[in-house]
């Protein structure tokens, strides 16, 4: 009754389509005389059988080869793109190879379950700076060391980009929330 009234509701070639898919399907003629007529010569009987079989060494072998494939490529995943710096390392300091100087990002967060930091000195991953909750509940910090520069930097606060309110400049992006920017001074 239910499909008839779904059926009902499509037209065209939807209608027809369904229809087909509801339609027992119809076997080629002569299919089952055939099958019954093997069965009763034994010729089912008569196929051959294919085994395999498998050294134990050449098992052993290839557990080990997978072995191996899987941990170089769990390595690979893990580290990232040839040339990019571990989590938590500057970008721009491991690129200009100049002395980094620290700074301190901090945004008061107090129902947050999972606060990180994006922007132009992690190649904006989010999982590469993560900002650590402080005893009295509300803060959350993290220190980045940082060559002098421009930098613009947001904040992922539980998946949702945040910016610093507290950043003395911001610009907008490509994702409807500006940037806060940070400028790093030399000595």
């Amino acid at each position: 009754m239910r499909e008839q009234q779904e059926d009902d509701q499509l037209t065209g070639a939807l209608a027809q389509a369904a229809s087909m898919l509801r339609a027992e399907p119809v076997p080629r003629a002569g299919w089952r005389e055939a099958l019954l007529e093997a069965v009763a010569s034994d010729e089912i009987d008569q196929m051959p059988l294919h085994r395999w079989s498998v050294r134990p060494a050449a098992a052993i072998a290839a557990c080990a080869a997978c072995v191996i494939a899987g941990a170089a490529l769990s390595y690979g995943v893990l580290r990232g793109p040839a040339g990019a710096p571990a989590p938590g390392v500057a970008a721009s300091s491991v690129r200009n190879g100049d002395a980094s100087l620290p700074v301190r990002f901090a945004l008061e967060a107090p129902g947050a379950v999972h606060v990180s930091i994006v922007g132009d000195f992690n190649g904006w991953n989010p999982a590469g700076l993560p900002l650590h909750r402080m005893p009295d509940g509300r803060t959350w910090e993290v220190e980045v060391g940082l060559t002098p520069g421009r930098y613009a930097y947001a904040f992922v606060v539980d998946g949702r980009l945040a910016r610093d309110s507290s950043a003395a400049e911001s610009g907008a992006d490509d994702f409807g929330v500006p940037n806060s920017v940070v400028l790093v001074g030399g000595s």
